[in-house]
């Protein structure tokens, strides 16, 4: 027996159609497949002698670095380690490696670095940047899932945190609050998503800064290519949601309209994947050039931003589509969220009518308009 449940994912806007059954078999179709796609995230690097060579250096290299870590004015222990990988990693162009090596090496390097020091840390994962690190995470009612949500932030060696709690009946402020050790903002009134995310812009100062939402943790390693991204010189990083999404046949509205924005904009390449998705980044110079007000609207963010001139890019694929929550407002083709993510990408279009006029980017070479004039001259 099982019946069709149809809900609408407020972070990418994407209609799902689940078929719930009143029993899960283990190892059926769906689950290999979730489980192979999420396996194919890190694939383990094959034990080959150059990496077990370098693997052996960054330990050797991290042990050395807890001895002698220099000048690291007031910064924790793991900011210290990160700034000692930085000086190590950009010597042995661990950039260049893949991310399933990178983070092996890595890895290796703070297991040393620990080591001599005697410190230890919660499975610290390092980035390849000397750039502050900031991270706005929203939430409402989310008080059993922030807190997986911050412990994978913490092992990241960020410089601040920023939680946007709104709208809360349970006790998610106070987890936030106890376990954040930064900023958290707090409001009586849901405010949404896109609204939590423009405050928590407004209030951070760091070069580049990680939007996620309260509801579900995302692997720290899946974060550090966004990092990376904006480190190499992006401006506005994305998820690459287009392995999680169905062929156009069998597109809901939403994600239709997200693509043809992004082809409007001669953005082919970005498919359907948009700021209305987590997790994202953006670099200083993008929150100054679109203006934080600009977040509340995050399609009219976006045009703004490739308008501006600003690189936009994708990084990895995180598949927050089968982790969304089932909720009232997201459940069913006809729903509260579908119409507002619509409707934002709506106002980015008008944007782009005002200035590109009405056929926006795309040239009209199918109609031959001087025959009506000849025909009544």
């Amino acid at each position: 027996m099982s019946r069709i449940r149809k809900r609408h994912n407020r972070k990418t806007g994407r209609l799902r159609t689940k078929r719930l059954r009143r029993f899960r078999l283990a190892g059926s179709v769906r689950g290999r497949r979730t489980a192979r796609r999420r396996a194919a995230s890190f694939k383990p690097v094959p034990r080959s002698p150059a990496n077990a060579g370098m693997a052996q250096r960054a330990f050797e290299a991290g042990r050395e670095a807890a001895l002698h870590p220099g000048d690291g004015g007031n910064a924790g222990p793991l900011k210290r380690m990160n700034r000692c990988w930085n000086e190590w990693g950009a010597a042995n162009n661990a950039s260049g490696l893949s991310w399933s090596a990178y983070h092996e090496i890595a890895g290796k390097f703070a297991d040393g670095f620990q080591h001599e020091s005697g410190v230890r840390l919660n499975n610290p994962v390092l980035v390849q940047t000397g750039k502050t690190i900031g991270a706005v995470i929203t939430a409402m009612n989310e008080e059993k899932a922030i807190p997986g949500v911050l412990e994978q932030l913490g092992r990241l060696p960020l410089d601040e945190t920023v939680v946007v709690v709104n709208g809360s009946a349970d006790h998610t402020f106070w987890s936030a609050r106890n376990l954040s050790g930064g900023i958290v903002v707090h409001y009586m009134r849901p405010l949404g998503h896109d609204v939590g995310r423009a405050i928590g812009a407004k209030l951070i100062r760091s070069d580049i800064v990680l939007f996620l939402d309260g509801d579900f943790p995302i692997f720290a390693e899946h974060l550090v290519p966004y990092i990376h991204a904006v480190e190499r010189g992006a401006d506005v990083v994305l998820n690459d949601i287009t392995p999680y999404i169905d062929v156009f046949a069998g597109r809901d509205p939403v994600t239709i309209v997200k693509e043809m924005l992004n082809r409007s904009l001669g953005r082919e390449d970005l498919r359907a994947n948009s700021l209305t998705a987590v997790p994202h980044a953006l670099s200083r110079k993008a929150i100054d050039t679109i203006g934080c007000a600009s977040l509340m609207v995050p399609p009219k963010a976006q045009a703004l931003a490739v308008r501006g001139g600003l690189r936009v890019e994708t990084a990895m694929s995180v598949d927050v589509i089968s982790k969304n929550r089932v909720r009232d407002k997201n459940s069913g083709r006809d729903n509260p969220v579908s119409h507002l993510i619509i409707g934002d990408h709506l106002e980015a279009l008008e944007l782009l009518m005002r200035t590109d006029g009405a056929r926006l980017a795309s040239a009209d070479h199918i109609r031959n308009r001087n025959v009506l004039g000849r025909a009544t001259s």
